[in-house]
């Protein structure tokens, strides 16, 4: 696999979790607002349920930044630029599905009890999603690659 291939995967990853978690969120959206909650829960059982996704969010977040640059600082510096590049990748990979997971548990959350404040952490979350776009730049500066090695 090419280095410009594999630079073409991160990206295509980070647009279809991102696309797809927009139109679900929209569709979730649109559906508790015809429709209402999917599941009646007694108070407790819906707080509960909204500590757990704000305490997933807020380990979520860290955990997946702190993984992915643990695992990239981990990447042999003498390695060519295709198997760093697939390296992170797989790194990159593990930190946007990390974040994804917390945003559907959060969407979940919301179609089940229908409170806004779910939607709130989801929209938290997915910011910290969008504001991890691959641009090439950073990533051949975070794997001191340079434009030439390609």
């Amino acid at each position: 696999m090419t280095a410009k291939k594999a630079l073409k995967q991160i990206k295509l990853i980070y647009f279809i979790v991102s696309i797809l978690l927009a139109v679900f969120a929209g569709l979730s959206f649109v559906f508790v607002t015809l429709n209402g909650p999917v599941y009646i829960m007694d108070a407790s059982a819906a707080n509960n349920l909204k500590s757990l996704i704000i305490i997933l969010a807020l380990a979520g977040i860290p955990a997946s930044y702190m993984f992915h640059n643990r695992k990239v600082k981990q990447i042999n510096k003498e390695l060519n630029p295709n198997s760093k590049l697939q390296q992170f990748r797989m790194s990159y990979f593990i930190k946007i599905m990390t974040l994804e997971g917390v945003t559907l548990l959060s969407l979940l959350s919301y179609l089940m009890i229908g409170n806004i404040n779910q939607m709130l952490v989801f929209g938290l979350v997915y910011l910290f999603l969008l504001l991890n776009y691959p641009k090439r730049g950073s990533i051949l500066e975070e794997l001191e690659i340079n434009e030439s090695e390609l």
